[in-house]
């Protein structure tokens, strides 16, 4: 019997790595799909919300963007309200304007939008990271899983979860890709972390999650974008200001006095 016992616990353990590989291996699929593909044009509607204890935030984020590799990009982000923000790269400067505050920052254009400038495009920039990430260079703590089908609106999608452990929580991505197309449709991300909360030896930890679900609607894949589209020349009586320095995070555009 004991015999028994471990023959099984040996297959199921084959068949959890088999099944790893093959989410992995799908995966490896959909990043190449868009590392070959010179440009997309897409609408990303994404709902963000951050709970610690009773307290909890929500927003609304809502982007339009074209890109065409290896550095053209443009983008208009809404946060809710009056509260945008818009970037543009035409392949040799990068522009950061917000509209409601006039002011725009100006940089030479990156070699390719990744990495740290990944962040100024919300959602899509989490895509264009993963996109750039060696699947099989992301830990041990890391797992890959094929979770079924789906249906979003009326196209069946393959679901593929990736699950990390961290020291004191986890995170959990959930990403929708197109059976036949192999373009993602949707990603849903959830992180949980336990946070010592107060002060004193009887303080109670505070757990904090922060959610985040972005639906991906393309208007073009692959296909020609003018170049007129990454143009951008700054109003004449905006005021220019200093982009924040790599790494550092980037405050959402604030609305004006009085749409608050």
């Amino acid at each position: 019997m004991r015999t028994l016992w471990i023959a099984a616990i040996a297959l199921a353990s084959i068949a959890m790595g088999a099944a790893q590989q093959d989410a992995k291996a799908f995966l490896k699929q959909v990043q190449q799909k868009y590392r070959n593909a010179k440009t997309w044009d897409m609408k990303v509607d994404m709902t963000l919300e951050m709970k610690i204890g009773a307290n909890s935030m929500k927003q609304q984020i809502t982007s339009n963007l074209a890109i065409q590799r290896p550095n053209r990009v443009a983008a208009k982000l809404n946060f809710g309200g009056t509260a945008t923000r818009e970037i543009y790269s035409d392949g040799k400067t990068l522009y950061l304007y917000e509209p409601a505050a006039n002011q725009y920052a100006k940089t030479t254009a990156p070699t390719e939008m990744g990495g740290s400038t990944a962040q100024l495009l919300g959602a899509v920039g989490m895509l264009l990271s993963f996109l750039d990430q060696d699947l099989d260079k992301m830990g041990s703590d890391v797992q890959f899983q094929m979770r079924g089908t789906a249906t979003l609106s009326g196209r069946q999608v393959r679901v593929v979860e990736i699950r990390q452990k961290l020291n004191n929580g986890s995170v959990v991505t959930r990403v929708f890709v197109g059976t036949q197309d192999r373009l993602v449709y949707r990603v849903e991300y959830s992180e949980t972390v336990r946070m010592q909360g107060g002060q004193g030896n009887n303080a109670q930890p505070v757990e904090r999650t922060v959610t985040a679900t972005a639906t991906l609607h393309y208007l073009s894949f692959d296909k020609p974008i003018p170049a007129s589209r990454f143009q951008f020349k700054p109003p004449k009586d905006a005021k220019e200001v200093q982009l924040p320095q790599a790494g550092a995070p980037i405050a959402p555009p604030q609305p004006p006095k009085g749409e608050r």
